[in-house]
């Protein structure tokens, strides 16, 4: 009788644990992206702006860092995102070539304007 209510109680205290770990590999790849694309919404609207309120930089620069590492992982999951990944890339790409242009262009005309002195 004893070791019948052992096994009964490790039974029962076994079984969440299963389940549990069973949860997180029964999700199919679109449960998945959804998940992960919740999070990014949930720390781009709630978690980033508490940070710009508090005008914490650290804490804004590592929550931008961490939003940047959940759209790479659902880019390289769901292959919706892909594509907007390499369009984001492009338009970043060409964001910095525009900027570099600007730059030159404004130390061009300050040189210009000011008759060579700068």
């Amino acid at each position: 009788m004893r070791s019948f209510m052992i096994a009964i109680l490790l039974f029962v205290w076994m079984t969440p644990c299963a389940s549990q770990a069973d949860g997180e590999k029964k999700l199919s790849r679109r449960q998945d992206c959804r998940r992960m694309t919740k999070q990014i919404v949930h720390f781009e609207e709630t978690v980033l702006e508490r940070a710009r309120d508090r005008n914490d930089a650290l804490w804004e620069e590592s929550t931008s860092n961490h939003i940047s590492r959940l759209k790479n992982r659902r880019a390289d999951r769901c292959p919706e995102y892909a594509e907007e990944r390499k369009i984001l890339a492009r338009a970043k790409k060409q964001a910095e070539q525009m900027q570099r242009l600007m730059v030159a262009a404004a130390k061009g005309a300050a040189k210009y304007f000011s008759g060579g002195l700068y």
